[in-house]
C-alpha cells in the first residue's frame, strides 16, 4: 500500500487515512484538552506522513506505528514550544511490553482503549482467570477451589483465555466495522487466521480470499506483522 502511495496513488493513501485515523485520534486526544487540537495534530501527522513517502521516504512496514511515532514526536515539539513537558509513550515500545504480559501494565500504556476493548469482548469467566493469572500472578491451585475446578482445568482455562485475548487484542486493530460487508467475514477471522487457529479448512478458505482481495491482504499483513510481537 506504502509502495502505491510513493507512486501518486492518492485513493491508497486515503485508505490508509481511513484505516489508521482512529488509533491516531485516540493517542493525540490523550495529551490535548481539546478535541479540534487533536484533530489538527491527526491532519499534521498524516501529512508528514505523505510527505516522506512522496520523497521516497517513510514506512516499509508498519503504517501504523510510523505513523503514531510521528504523532507523539508532534505531541513532544508542541509541548516543548508551550514551555510544557507532555509525556507521550512510545508505541513501538508498549507493542513489545504487551506481548511479553498483557496484562495489568498494558492497561496504563497507551493502547490501554484497545485493550480494554479486547477484553469487553470476553467472557466474564475468561476476565475472571485472566484477571487472577496475570493481574495478581495467582499460581492455578490457589484458583482452583475458588472456581470450583481442578488445578489442571484452572491452567487450561487460563491458556484458552490468554490466547482468546491475543486474537481480541488484533482484531480490535483492524475496526472491522471500517470494510467493505462482503470482507467483514474474513476481516473477523484474520486474527485467528494469523495465530494459526482457524485449522486446514478454515485456514484454506482465507487463504483463497487473501489471493483474490488486495484490501484483506493488507490488512493481513498488517495485523500478522503485529501478531509477530505476541507469544506463539
Amino acid at each position: 500500500m506504502t509502495q502505491l502511495v510513493r507512486g501518486g496513488d492518492t485513493e491508497a493513501f486515503a485508505e490508509l487515512f481511513n484505516r489508521h485515523r482512529g488509533a491516531a485520534y485516540r493517542l493525540a486526544s490523550m495529551h490535548t484538552s481539546d478535541a479540534y487540537t487533536a484533530q489538527d495534530f491527526v491532519a499534521e501527522a498524516f501529512f508528514r506522513v505523505l510527505q516522506a513517502l512522496r520523497s521516497g521516504g517513510g514506512p516499509s512496514t508498519s503504517f501504523r506505528s510510523y505513523l503514531l511515532r510521528v504523532l507523539r514526536n508532534l505531541v513532544t515539539e508542541s509541548g516543548r514550544n508551550s514551555g510544557r513537558q507532555v509525556p507521550v509513550p512510545d508505541v513501538s515500545a508498549y507493542e513489545v511490553e504487551y506481548a511479553a504480559s498483557a496484562g495489568n501494565e498494558a492497561l496504563r500504556k497507551y493502547e490501554h482503549v484497545l485493550v480494554r476493548e479486547a477484553l469487553s469482548s470476553l467472557s466474564d469467566r475468561w476476565r475472571t482467570i485472566l484477571w487472577c493469572t496475570i493481574v495478581q500472578s495467582q499460581q492455578p491451585a490457589s484458583i482452583a477451589d475458588t472456581m470450583g475446578i481442578s488445578p489442571n482445568s484452572v491452567a487450561a482455562l487460563a491458556y484458552r483465555a490468554k490466547e482468546g485475548l491475543r486474537q481480541a487484542y488484533l482484531s480490535v486493530h483492524l475496526d472491522q466495522q471500517s470494510y467493505p460487508s462482503r470482507c467483514s467475514y474474513y476481516v473477523g477471522r484474520l486474527a485467528a487466521y494469523s495465530r494459526g487457529r482457524l485449522g486446514e479448512c478454515g485456514s484454506e478458505e482465507v487463504m483463497v480470499h487473501l489471493d483474490g482481495c488486495d484490501t484483506c491482504a493488507g490488512l493481513y499483513r498488517e495485523i500478522d506483522e503485529l501478531n509477530g510481537l505476541l507469544p506463539v
